[in-house]
């Protein structure tokens, strides 16, 4: 099943549009069994998230939902509407004035630990996003919720006339009816308030409702928290079971299992909405399962090996992914043809769910086609007019990208790479962070599989590129680091992440002699044996040996900065971050740094913002808070200083310097991707590399 998600596609008047067709239509093709759309307002806009998601509230939305399921139907495929209204999240409602409808007016309003976290520019666009135009909370009347009741009814209607297979109730993730489950949200005294059973009540009216609507021609089921993380009296398992219980006695047809935890909070989000560990909620679906004879949906970081294992323990009757669907909307297919080592991995980076915060349109880091499905969809699959020869120099994400689309369109495609194994960065990222090994593993697999002329170990010179007649040249070298100009930057125990990439991977341009020798030794000794080509081996022999001191100071809290803390501290070391910036890791997408901060913290690392690295001496690094060039601003200006027996300089990275050479090569003007021109990290790499491969025609 793919699980509902927003993507924020329609144009603003909720009505189903060419570009969500075919986003839908696409996961359809792919193989999908059954798709579950993203919240679809049921009184839109009222009670809507956005004005950019779908909508069902009167029958002028038919007309585009038909057209929808039928495309989908022509792939063979099943699709259910979700149906929902956000209750005292409908930023739609606030911004416009509306009534926002709770079912009580709440006491507690979060503990906005996200903020610490958040930078000044992502603040300002959910402000933005938010916006202030009146809207206030009012405590729900029973004509209320008779009322919100009818109109989920007629929206069933209208999804049965409009061809779904089934519908979703939206009674997850702090959405109006998940209000009226969680005892923090709902402290009212009537019949829909009190114990749990009351609680449900809402939600049984409306499965109700619904079936008497739609004449069980279809089914109804909903979507459950099985818990309300970090929420002061929020929804708990036990609640949950019982919810489920009397959902299916209301005539539920199945049980989606899914988790909440406080909007504010940094890290509530990656527990429970969409879990940044494997299978999160396997054991409670599980239980919910030996509760009920109706279905249960499993969901939550499952991967197609789990998600098997979980339908052979009985932890679930169905699968649904989401993330993972996003990335490649084939997965479906692949499997069936037994190819699971082709799907195009979801690295986890929470690019896709952080775009809906600020209200635009999803994204993938890995799948530049998601969103732009009505032009690319079919971009790695079509065949070029013409087959030319293409030189590929560069063998890191960004070449390897610009190659397997390249030779997907019929070119002859020759890829130069000067060390001995591809991967580039992103060799060194699998190391720090296990999701990108899986990239790098698929990348490396498609470059076999489109038969990429691959030549590693050999540098791209003029004369082997002439000998080749390219008709195109990409360029994919990879960006570069400054040297720090940091008094003791020179000392022994200062190394920077091309030193470390050097040693442990044996590739880039780093000093291998700034690792101490037992290090290198060790290392070299793995490279021999074979065990270092292999990121995921080489990650768990680093828990065994790692050539750094036990106190890690870490300069600059970039993404790359902050991953190789993460990757430190799972190894036992005493990490502390220093970085000149009010935010660690803007580069991430927030909710990955949100949980990573968290983590890191948890783990006992010491995350230092606002403050300058003045010097390194043997045994400290030496930083300053506050503003030396203006101590009249109210910043006074502080010297401290943090131990240290390694230090590792996560600061310098830019484009290539060298780049002028490349600008033509063998009389052939190139195209310049990746990181040479500018840092883009993985997502700015692959996008770099796919529509580079893509102008080749």
């Amino acid at each position: 099943m793919q699980a509902p998600m927003g993507v924020e596609m329609v144009d603003g008047d909720g009505l189903a549009n060419e570009a969500i067709i075919a986003y839908y239509e696409e996961r359809a093709r792919g193989g999908v069994g059954l798709i579950i759309t993203e919240t679809c307002a049921m009184d839109y806009p009222n009670g809507a998230n956005s004005r950019h998601q779908l909508g069902l509230s009167d029958d002028s939305f038919i007309v585009g939902m038909t057209e929808l399921t039928s495309r989908v139907h022509n792939h063979g495929a099943k699709i259910a509407v979700q149906l929902a209204h956000h209750g005292k999240v409908s930023r739609v409602d606030k911004k416009e004035g509306r009534d926002i409808l709770v079912p009580s007016i709440p006491e507690w309003h979060g503990s906005f630990s996200m903020l610490a976290d958040t930078t000044p520019e992502e603040l300002g666009w959910m402000a933005a996003v938010n916006g202030d135009g009146g809207g206030k909370l009012k405590e729900m009347t029973t004509d209320d919720i008779l009322e919100t009741t009818d109109k989920f009814a007629e929206a069933a209607r209208r999804a049965r006339d409009s061809g779904f297979d089934g519908i979703e109730i939206h009674a997850s993730h702090g959405y109006l009816i998940s209000a009226f489950l969680s005892k923090q949200w709902n402290t009212r005294d009537d019949e829909y308030g009190g114990s749990i059973a009351q609680r449900s009540r809402f939600l049984v009216e409306i499965i109700e409702a619904m079936r008497a609507k739609v004449d069980d021609e279809i089914p109804v089921w909903c979507r459950l928290d099985a818990k309300e993380y970090l929420t002061p009296d929020g929804i708990e398992f036990a609640d949950a079971r019982t919810t489920a219980r009397l959902a299916e006695k209301a005539g539920a047809a199945a049980i989606h299992l899914s988790a909440y935890g406080d909007s504010t909070s940094a890290s509530a989000f990656t527990l429970g909405t969409l879990p940044h560990t494997e299978a999160k909620h396997k054991h409670l679906s599980a239980q919910i399962k030996a509760d009920l004879a109706i279905p249960v949906i499993g969901v939550g970081r499952v991967n197609p090996a789990t998600a098997e294992q979980m339908l052979i323990d009985g932890q679930a009757d169905l699968i649904a992914m989401g993330r993972q669907l996003l990335a490649d909307p084939e997965l479906a297919n692949k499997l069936g043809e037994g190819r699971p080592a082709d799907i195009r991995p979801c690295i986890n980076c929470y690019v896709c769910v952080a775009s809906p915060f600020f209200d635009r349109r999803v994204h993938c880091a890995v799948n530049p086609a998601l969103g732009n499905e009505t032009e690319l969809a079919t971009a790695d699959r079509d065949t070029a007019p013409a087959s030319k020869n293409v030189v590929v120099v560069g063998g890191g994400p960004a070449g390897m990208e610009a190659a397997r689309i390249a030779a997907s369109r019929g070119h002859n495609v020759t890829l130069f790479e000067a060390s001995a194994q591809l991967g580039g960065a992103l060799r060194f990222a699998a190391l720090v962070y296990e999701p990108n090994a899986r990239l790098l593993a698929w990348l490396t697999r498609q470059m076999d599989n489109l038969g990429v002329d691959v030549r590693t170990g050999t540098p791209a010179t003029p004369e082997a590129i002439q000998a080749l007649s390219p008709n195109d040249v990409i360029v994919a070298i990879g960006g570069a680091r400054e040297t720090s100009t940091l008094p003791g930057a020179t000392l022994k125990h200062v190394v920077d992440g091309d030193d470390l990439r050097k040693v442990l991977t044996g590739s880039g341009d780093g000093d291998a002699k700034k690792v101490p020798l037992v290090g290198r030794l060790a290392a070299n000794a793995g490279r021999l044996l074979g065990l270092t080509a292999d990121a995921d081996r080489l990650a768990k022999l680093t828990k065994l040996y790692m050539p750094l001191g036990k106190e890690v100071t870490i300069v600059g809290g970039g993404l790359v900065g902050i991953e190789i803390a993460e990757f430190l501290v799972e190894r036992g070391r005493n990490v502390t971050v220093i970085d000149p910036g009010p935010t660690m890791a803007p580069e991430m997408a927030h909710p990955r740094r949100w949980r990573v901060l968290t983590d890191l913290r948890e783990h006992g690392a010491t995350l230092i913002t606002g403050a300058t690295v003045t010097s390194i001496d043997s045994d400290r690094v030496h930083y300053q808070t506050g503003n030396p060039g203006n101590p009249d601003n109210g910043e006074p200006v502080v010297a401290d200083s943090v131990p240290a027996d390694s230090v590792i300089l996560a600061t310098g990275l830019t484009g290539n310097p060298t780049l002028d050479k490349w600008r033509t090569v063998a009389g052939v003007e190139t195209t310049i991707v990746g990181d040479a021109s500018g840092i883009g990290y993985i997502e700015g790499a692959i996008h770099d590399g796919f529509h580079a491969g893509l102008r080749l025609g």
